[in-house]
């Protein structure tokens, strides 16, 4: 202070000019073209459009113009169209509980305006005249008056123009123009209702119709072959409304691009539903592959929060406990449904590739044999023990009515595969390829079984079932067997010896590093009592837990039903195939082992008729 004068001291912090702030923010939400065709689209939804065109220059990086028939915007609200977080979906804090539309931050069209050169027409459907305003680089000009259709055109030129630093992370054309209708394919399954046009560079490259239905969609997008296989979902608990389709193990992937899930109309990507689709195939499908679905989960908005991330792709559900065991149950019943059962065609098509063959036209068409009825007469069974499995003597008695289960859903169209489940009453012949494989005539085909898995998946169920019944039956040993172990799997074991028990294995331990096991499983035929507690043991090691958790439990019984079971290179009589393929068909699904493997692979007369050229 000098000569009565105070100095002012300048500071350096200071507030962002506003380009800079929304340039900041399109770094956030406007990533790629693929990012504003995302938003563009999704302003158009919650302006109501029933038809949306989405044209591309140059992978969109060029140019992207979407035109929609929604509501339009007068000229107050084309004003405030390019300022930031002004928005129409939002009025007070308490809104954000229960957000029903697609966008409601403001952010992307002053983001897109910021890195582009960007105009919107706009004309309400009760003006004669439309508006139109500009935003080159954050610098905006109008809105002036323009003709044109009701509904809204937005067009983005030159993307991250001046921002050269953005623009050159771009990628090719191909792969820009793959992210874009990526996310155009997943926005037309996630909005039935709504018709979907793409053109790039002139070309129509991508369309759905506004009447096309979830399957059209799908099968319009990803092709026939996966649709047909699809089975349809629908279940709801009050407040979960789950609907879809699942497809069979066999379509699995190794990625999860097939993995589509839509919560309330907004395609999602989210840890609880990931883990749902994972749970819903656990025993069906091989670790490491991704399941394919597409499903719709409904719920009241105020039960999740969808402002987790700016590109709202993540969410965070409040009830995610309750919501996950309705899903996973849900999931469980339909994966059950679907035709596991590895397809013929597909290892054929396999082999002649091996080969170096064609899969060409071949000679006339094989005409239709018609269904094949077996010779004998449906079987009666009634139980034997001693036999390698629990194996039970056929009768010929013939019942009342055909022995079978329901076709999956999505098969009932076809009249054929109808008539020949109703006709399948395994009467044999039986073929037994390399004490491993069992073959056998089917009506409209033929079938190659593996005897140890299916005989697995038998034992399994079976377990499962006791567990869940109430408790496993257990064969006590008149002298236990004794098991060596290491000295810290035998206290890990020992530990956990009443855990154990719930699952049928009685043990206790017998020095520092012997247990001895007084009982196993009654429904273990032939055990291998010191594989299974030293499986036991090797999976309480590595999870680090109890076998409480369900999860754990049935790895154990996994494990013991496996080496329990029928083997590759055991002999078996065409009355012990018979009733394995019995005892298998009663189940809910006998179409993989608990490890996912698949248990039987069909050839339909299609496929001979391809491998032997009449087709």
């Amino acid at each position: 202070m000098q000569g009565g004068q105070e100095s002012v001291e300048t500071g350096v912090i200071r507030e962002l000019p506003e380009l800079v702030k929304n340039q900041i923010a399109a770094g956030e939400v406007i990533e790629r073209p693929a990012s504003v065709v995302k938003e563009l689209i999704e302003n158009s939804l919650d302006a109501g459009a029933r038809h949306i065109e989405i044209e591309l220059e140059e992978g969109g990086a060029k140019r992207i113009r979407i035109t929609d028939d929604g509501c339009g915007m007068n000229a107050a609200d084309l004003c405030m169209a390019f300022v930031p977080h002004a928005t129409s979906k939002l009025r007070e804090v308490e809104d954000l509980d229960h957000i029903a539309s697609l966008g409601f931050r403001g952010e992307a069209l002053a983001s897109i305006g910021s890195v582009s050169r960007a105009s919107i027409y706009s004309r309400p459907a009760d003006r004669s005249t439309g508006l139109r305003i500009v935003n080159e680089g954050g610098r905006i000009e109008g809105p002036v008056d323009a003709g044109g259709p009701a509904g809204t055109s937005l067009d983005v030129r030159d993307l991250f123009f001046n921002t050269p630093a953005r623009r050159r992370f771009l990628k090719r054309t191909s792969t820009e123009l793959s992210r874009c209708l990526d996310v155009v394919q997943r926005t037309a399954l996630a909005q039935p209702g709504v018709g979907f046009v793409v053109v790039h560079n002139g070309k129509r490259v991508y369309d759905v119709e506004a009447a096309m239905d979830l399957r059209g969609r799908i099968r319009r997008t990803f092709g026939a072959e996966l649709e047909k296989d699809l089975v349809a979902i629908d279940a709801d608990d009050g407040r979960h409304r789950l609907q879809g389709f699942v497809a069979p193990p066999r379509f699995a992937r190794r990625d999860a691009s097939r993995q589509l899930w839509f919560l309330n109309g907004r395609p999602v990507r989210d840890r609880v539903l990931i883990r749902t689709v994972k749970e819903g195939y656990r025993g069906f499908l091989v670790e490491g592959k991704q399941a394919v679905v597409f499903l719709h989960l409904s719920m009241d908005p105020s039960l999740v929060d969808v402002n987790v991330h700016p590109a709202k792709s993540e969410v965070r559900f409040r009830e995610d406990r309750r919501m996950f065991g309705f899903l996973v149950n849900s999931m469980r019943e339909a994966v059950a449904t679907t035709d596991m059962s590895t397809p013929g065609e597909a290892m054929l098509k396999s082999a002649w590739r091996r080969e170096g063959r064609e899969d060409t036209p071949g000679q006339a068409h094989l005409g239709d044999p018609g269904v094949l009825r077996p010779a004998a007469p449906p079987l009666v069974v009634r139980e034997v023990p001693g036999k390698p499995f629990d194996a039970r003597v056929v009768s010929t008695s013939a019942p009342s009515a055909p022995v079978g289960r329901p076709l999956p859903a999505g098969a009932a169209s076809d009249s054929r595969a109808i008539a020949s489940a109703a006709e399948d009453r395994l009467a044999g012949p039986f073929l037994q390829v390399a004490k491993t494989y069992l073959v056998r005539a089917l009506p409209d085909g033929f079938e190659i079984v593996d005897q140890h898995a299916l005989h697995e998946r038998i034992t399994y169920e079976r377990l499962l079932s006791e567990l869940r019944g109430g408790g496993i039956e257990v064969q006590g040993f008149l002298v236990p067997e004794l098991v060596e172990l290491s000295r810290a799997e035998t206290e890990l074991v020992s530990g956990h010896a009443e855990e154990l028990a719930q699952v049928g294995i009685q043990l206790g331990q017998l020095g520092e590093s012997t247990v001895a096991v007084h009982g196993v499983p009654a429904r273990l035929k032939s055990p291998d009592v010191e594989g299974l507690v030293r499986d036991v043991a090797e999976i309480l090691a590595r999870t680090g837990k109890a076998p409480a958790p369900e999860e754990i439990i049935e790895e154990v019984l996994h494990r013991a039903a496996c080496r329990s079971s029928v083997m590759a290179g055991d002999t078996l009589s065409e009355d012990e195939i018979r009733t394995l393929l019995e005892r298998g068909r009663a189940l809910e699904s006998d179409q993989t082992c608990p490890h996912a493997r698949p248990t039987r692979v069909k050839f339909t007369l299609a496929d001979l008729e391809k491998a032997f050229h009449r087709r």
